[in-house]
């Protein structure tokens, strides 16, 4: 394979109308080794060479020696690096030590479990019992496995729901307790790693309780702050191994933008037929290629239009792999990836991670995955081998994208995001509180597992009558286990069972109050796994949300009111004129009403107002105050405020994952001419979960740098009047009125200068 022949081939095409925007050669890389300080037991020694493996790289020595010296340590390399090594080399000298001995490994994923159970099959056959415990578990093989496998593969939400409520059928595992791995750590971010981060300090304090102080063992991708992260997510100091000295063959990478079909709007081609077309060609070559979309229905459509495309024998090459197959299903699919019975794969991020897919040539990035960490993960998955690789980011019309399309360097030059999580959100303690207190009794010294923020939290609890106190301890007062009510991805309101009613009652998912009323109020389209459902009730009393299996022409799109107010102001710093502010805030938002949109066109078919309760909660935000200034040396008149101070808004929502993990999902904004505290113009971005992940404080310190980036982003598309690749955004509560593109690029350059 010729990656740089392949993509000139592409862009001298008349089949293909995209553009090559760039294409960068990166060259091989050759490994470094080192041996351990400490010789290795010589049955592990002598598994390692039966499989070929004779010297370690120089990570994997530090590492091992890290954690074989007691040190709660995270390994920080790439794709292919061997990081499973560092963890499974301690497990196996620890079961030769003391065969009891026992070790959690967590895993964010399902296939990722699977994965690495088959690894340790390998590499630690007859040294080690590991077998997975998750939601695919059969019930009547649970309890076997408890009493036979001296390592558990697991994820976070089966520990938190399914091993620490019911610790004492665990107590003898527990008690033995030497490792806990926590795999793939740059995904714990926002939210879910705030709550993870919980769940992993109940599992210390039970640790405590059995009389077990077990090592924690973290495995990353490359990440802007390895060692702060993982000591926030378990509470201890830990070591940091960060070199990767692992071999890497050259690979090339192409960024393509699809073809401009509207300037004037901005509008490009399908990123998923783009992506299509090129998936078809390297399969036509014979050129072994995993695809990556950003959705389960992204994912079905571009494996059924390249079926269509495909000769018979080459359809059966290829597979799609997502989220809601049968675990069955899943692992055929994985082992046919691996044993290189299949050409091609298109998959959602579940193959992102550190599973391992074989050899493969190429991979196709359906858009950018949102951070830079991602990228590298997914391009890592190509060239697993040391052989030459091709790597494609085709963008869409995201700011995000098409920033990276005009500035490529920063694609290839810009270090990694930092992980942000908080394990201080009042919300989240409370929620953790109960499940604490649920397992055993809290006491004040509780405080130096759980953390300060788990005492206001449970004061809370004892007003609600949820706990009560007895012996200085407070014991769980209700009748229900706490664990099941709490979804590790939610921080607020209550959760919102999503209910297929087309034939008789199915739980499809779960969606929480904010996101209930906004997407699960009567009329909404909903999307699950690739099919479209109607809403026909939202029951707020019940907490269900039912839907109708039906295929519509038309999208929905909620119109939200939103109130801020300021409740602190934690940090003050200049840009400019203006003044940045970090601090908390309390937002009030209500769903309106919703408008039908015609696919395609986006078409207004409809508006149609709605009656729902409004969503109070508290978090943190950064704000920008415009003084008058700038808003005049701009010439942007009064009425062209609203829509210029909107559109720097959404652009600078958009380009916010260039300096932390998350998108903009993760974050809300508003933007008003005037606003009680400051007086004036006022720009908002608060995040959107109760009480805040820490991405407010990453934002705040990017200071200058970001709203640079956002006016980059503005600047540069081509569009005229503005477009979904600058200053539009597919949830802005007011249907994206107004926006004044031109006004925005005006003002911040104003400010920037």
């Amino acid at each position: 394979m010729d990656p740089s022949l392949i993509a000139r081939t592409w862009s001298e095409s008349p089949d293909l109308e995209g553009e090559l925007a760039e294409m960068r050669h990166l060259a091989a890389r050759p490994a470094v080794h080192a041996e351990p300080s400490r010789r290795l037991h010589p049955q592990v020694a002598e598994r390692l060479a039966e499989l070929g493996i004779e010297r370690l790289y120089r990570h994997q020595a530090r590492a091992i020696d890290s954690i074989l010296a007691g040190r709660h340590t995270v390994v920080v390399a790439g794709t292919a690096a061997g990081k499973t090594l560092c963890y499974q080399v301690p497990i196996m000298e620890a079961a030769l030590e003391d065969p009891r001995s026992t070790a959690f490994c967590i895993y964010p994923t399902k296939a990722l479990s699977q994965d690495q159970a088959r690894s340790f099959s390998v590499v630690a056959a007859d040294l080690v019992a590991a077998a997975t415990y998750d939601g695919d578990t059969p019930t009547d093989q649970r309890s076997a496995i408890r009493r036979a496998a001296n390592v558990i593969l697991t994820n976070p939400d089966m520990l938190h729901v399914g091993i620490l409520p019911h610790h004492g059928r665990w107590a003898d595992f527990f008690h033995r307790l030497r490792y806990v791995v926590v795999d793939e750590l740059h995904t714990l971010r926002g939210i879910f790693g705030t709550h993870v981060s919980m769940v992993l300090r109940r599992l210390r304090r039970l640790c405590h309780h059995y009389g077990s102080d077990p090592v924690f063992v973290f495995g990353s991708a490359t990440i802007g702050n390895p060692g702060e992260l993982a000591s926030r997510l378990c509470g201890l100091d830990v070591a940091v191994v960060d070199e990767d000295d692992s071999p890497r063959g050259e690979q090339w990478v192409v960024l393509w933008n699809p073809e401009m079909e509207d300037p004037e709007e901005g509008r490009r081609r399908s990123a998923l037929a783009e992506a299509t077309d090129l998936f078809v060609d390297l399969v036509r070559r014979d050129v072994s290629t995993i695809v990556f979309a950003r959705s389960r229905k992204s994912t079905e459509l571009i494996y059924r239009w390249a079926t269509e495309r495909l000769d018979a024998s080459r359809r059966k090459r290829i597979a799609s792999y997502r989220g809601g197959y049968l675990p069955q299903q899943r692992r055929r699919i994985e082992s046919q990836l691996f044993s290189g019975e299949l050409t091609g794969i298109v998959t959602t991020n579940a193959l992102e991670l550190g599973v391992d897919v074989g050899s493969l040539e190429a991979a196709i990035l359906t858009t950018f995955p949102g951070t830079i960490s991602s990228f590298r993960q997914q391009a890592g998955r190509a060239g697993r081998r040391k052989d030459t690789s091709l790597v494609v980011l085709v963008a869409g019309e995201d700011a995000l994208d098409q920033y990276f399309m005009t500035h490529p360097d920063e694609l290839f030059t810009r270090p990694s995001e930092a992980v942000v999580i908080n394990p201080s959100n009042p919300a989240v303690a409370e929620a953790h509180a109960a499940c604490a207190a649920y397992e055993l009794p809290l006491r004040l010294e509780d405080r130096e597992v759980l953390g300060e923020a788990i005492e206001e939290a449970a004061n809370r609890l004892v007003q609600a009558d949820l706990l009560r106190l007895r012996d200085d301890a407070l014991y769980w007062a209700d009748r229900r286990a706490p664990a099941p009510q709490i979804d590790l991805r939610s921080s607020t309101g209550r959760r919102f069972d999503v209910i297929d009613r087309t034939g008789p009652p199915e739980l499809l998912g779960v969606l929480d109050e904010a996101r209930a009323y906004r997407d699960g109020h009567e009329g909404a389209v909903y999307l699950h796994q690739g099919d479209t459902y109607v809403v026909t009730r939202l029951d707020i009393s019940r907490g269900e949300v039912w839907v109708r299996r039906q295929d519509v022409s038309y999208y929905t799109q909620p119109k939200v009111d939103t109130d801020l107010e300021v409740l602190e102001r934690r940090s003050v710093a200049d840009l400019g004129p203006c003044r940045l502010h970090l601090g908390s805030v309390r937002v009030h938002t209500q769903v309106v009403a919703y408008q039908k949109r015609a696919l395609g066109s986006r078409e207004l078919l409809d508006t149609v107002y709605l009656d729902l309760p409004s969503v109070t909660y508290e978090t943190d935000a950064i704000w920008l105050s415009i003084p008058d200034a700038p808003i005049r040396r701009a010439d942007v008149a009064p009425h062209e405020l609203p829509g210029t101070l909107h559109a720097a808004e959404h652009a600078a929502i958009a380009v916010l994952p260039l300096r932390a993990v998350c998108d903009r999902w993760d974050m809300g904004g508003l933007s008003t001419p005037w606003h009680p505290v400051s007086g004036g113009p006022t720009i908002f971005i608060y995040e959107a979960y109760a009480g805040g992940a820490g991405i407010s404080e990453v934002a705040f310190g990017a200071g200058a740098s970001h709203w640079q980036a956002t006016l980059e982003a503005v600047r540069t598309c081509p569009c005229t009047h503005g477009c979904p690749s600058c200053v539009q955004s597919p949830k802005c509560g007011n249907l994206n009125e107004p926006l004044d593109k031109a006004g925005a690029i005006r003002l911040l350059e104003t400010i920037l200068s």
